[in-house]
């Protein structure tokens, strides 16, 4: 846990610290669980965004290609260059 400080307004606290009483617990405790309460309401109303998910579809294509079976190797052979291999920068090199 870390520690931090808050400005509360004095009928708020009151009130906070009357409930913490009433469940025989610290007024730390009450807030935590309030603190967690509003975090938990917020990302079910707006999850955050999952930067993951943007890699998926990415590997789609418009002509899918099976390599599981072996008939497209002579094809995926082609695209290697002997010395550079699968290469953006020397994918025309002949």
């Amino acid at each position: 846990m870390k520690r931090t400080t808050i400005m509360v307004e004095e009928e708020v606290l009151y009130d906070l610290k009357k409930i913490a009483q009433e469940q025989n617990q610290s007024t730390s405790s009450v807030m935590r669980e309030a603190l967690a309460a509003y975090v938990t309401e917020h990302y079910r109303t707006s999850p955050p965004t999952n930067p993951l998910l943007g890699l998926v579809g990415l590997g789609v294509s418009d002509e899918p290609t099976d390599v599981a079976d072996g008939g497209d190797e002579e094809m995926l052979k082609e695209g290697v260059h002997p010395i550079h291999g699968w290469s953006v920068s020397h994918d025309h090199v002949g």
